[in-house]
């Protein structure tokens, strides 16, 4: 069969095809419309381990703190473990002064996304329907964290400092116009089925 033949097809049921075709792309402007104004918080966390020797104090070569940058690297794959802990994500909503979702602890460790970049690196995110309740949630990130981290270091001389950067919050909301492009074209290959249905049960009887 040539696509010509499709074409014609088609044409022979052009209103189920463009029925088809305008309820799909109504349906995905519909839905997208629908959606609840989203926003996106980011902000990026560096692990520093603080020197107790300095180059001027020490008769060898430190390597330019080679080593600290290693061990504060390794420190950070830790760090960002703990975004994936139920734990700490209530203990960041507390600290935020906000009330802990009710929610399954599975869903709650995805609160938060942790990715870590070499060498000590951390780049946290988290989406949300409220700014100023992403705000605190970014900042109160940052406090939980080094609290945590001091905690650990209170009984050595390893001691970590976490840096952060300002957060930044954007509108997170999808394209209508993307989703309804989306949507048209799903529906002309949607149509195009149906039609192509229709023709086979015809010809079958």
């Amino acid at each position: 069969m040539e696509l010509r033949d499709y074409f014609k097809m088609v044409g022979r049921h052009k209103v189920i095809f463009w029925v088809v075709v305008i309820l799909c792309g109504l349906s995905a402007l519909l839905w997208t419309t629908a959606q609840p104004k989203s926003f996106l918080a980011s902000t990026t966390f560096t692990v520093n381990k603080a020197s107790t020797l300095m180059q001027k104090d020490a008769n060898y070569y430190l390597y330019d703190n080679y080593y600290n940058v290693q061990s504060a690297g390794l420190f950070s794959q830790i760090v960002t473990t703990w975004f994936s802990s139920p734990s700490l994500v209530t203990e960041i909503y507390q600290k935020a002064g906000l009330t802990v979702p009710a929610t399954s602890q599975k869903k709650l460790a995805r609160t938060f996304k942790a990715v870590r970049t070499e060498p000590a690196t951390i780049n946290v995110s988290i989406t949300g329907t409220n700014r100023d309740d992403l705000a605190k949630l970014i900042s109160a990130s940052a406090d939980v964290l080094q609290e945590k981290t001091n905690e650990l270091s209170k009984d050595n001389e390893t001691v970590y400092e976490i840096a952060k950067f300002a957060p930044v919050i954007s509108d997170n909301n999808q394209s209508v116009s993307l989703n309804t492009i989306i949507g048209l074209i799903a529906g002309l290959f949607l149509g195009a089925v149906l039609v192509l249905g229709i023709e086979y049960f015809k010809e079958e009887k």
